[in-house]
């Protein structure tokens, strides 16, 4: 499994996501993020010294990425509106899980094309939604509990 951040907008949770990425082996891509800087000073006190020792890659377009990474592939997305629970799905046979924006999540057209593998995390119904960098954590680890257990 890969972890895919889709324009994430805070600095400490890419960064916390690269010192899971790098304690987890799980590679990491970072598509299109605008709004924050790849190597602000945010992001690097988070992940502190793990940068050199995780699989980052980041990219500038989601249309190559998707072209160049998922074609014939087995594609999760993550939405705090679907209905499938992470730990429902079979995540040790998943090539790429696909996480939203903080403020905003997944754009429909992505929803739409991957809407067979969309989970959740269960939460309070009062809550809108995890921090990323949460949400990250508990499916990573699932993935890694499942493949364990095959």
């Amino acid at each position: 499994m890969e972890i895919v951040l889709y324009q994430p907008e805070i600095a400490g949770n890419v960064g916390a996501i690269i010192r899971l990425a790098a304690n987890t082996g799980i590679p990491l891509h970072v598509i299109e993020t605008k709004i924050i800087q790849f190597d602000e000073v945010k992001i690097k006190r988070a992940g502190l010294d793990y940068h050199d020792i995780a699989n980052v890659t980041k990219h500038d377009n989601w249309g190559k990425f998707k072209n160049e990474n998922l074609e014939q592939k087995n594609i999760l997305i993550t939405s705090s509106k679907a209905e499938k629970i992470y730990w429902e799905k079979d995540l040790s046979k998943t090539d790429y899980i696909i996480f939203g924006s903080e403020s905003i999540g997944l754009p429909e057209s992505i929803i739409r094309e991957y809407r067979e593998g969309m989970i959740t995390i269960p939460m309070d119904s009062q809550s809108r939604s995890i921090n990323l960098a949460n949400a990250v954590s508990i499916i990573s680890y699932e993935y890694l509990r499942q493949k364990e257990s095959k």
